[in-house]
């Protein structure tokens, strides 16, 4: 089971999603490996098993995971999702050097931040 930490705020089935697409994109959870069941998720997370289900329908329609009847549900190849978090990653990005830039920052500043430029 993995681990994760519920923050205020941020619905819970958005926090499964964000933590488990982090364990197979970083390949904790390898292509192929089941997932623990939508019953022991909710069990452990003292959550609604309809929104770890929730969770797990979304994984699958963005391609990170796959289910097989009566079987569960298990990471998908990268080749499958890697498009999908690349473009969301994309526009995040472009999300944040916007705001960073309506706050003042620089075209030049943020290249070194992304360079590692410490200030």
């Amino acid at each position: 089971m993995f681990s994760m930490r519920m923050k205020g705020g941020v619905p819970i089935y958005e926090q499964l999603e964000s933590r488990i697409t982090e364990l197979i994109v970083s390949g904790e959870i390898k292509e192929d490996e089941r997932l623990p069941t939508v019953r022991e998720v909710a069990t452990h997370f003292a959550v609604n098993p309809n929104t770890v289900q929730k969770t797990y329908q979304l994984l699958e329609q963005k391609g990170l995971i796959y289910s097989i009847p009566s079987k569960g549900s298990y990471a998908a190849s990268r080749d499958s999702y890697i498009d999908t978090i690349k473009a969301t990653a994309s526009k995040d990005f472009c999300f944040a050097v916007d705001a960073a830039l309506k706050r003042g920052l620089t075209r030049d500043e943020l290249v070194g931040l992304i360079n590692g430029d410490k200030k």
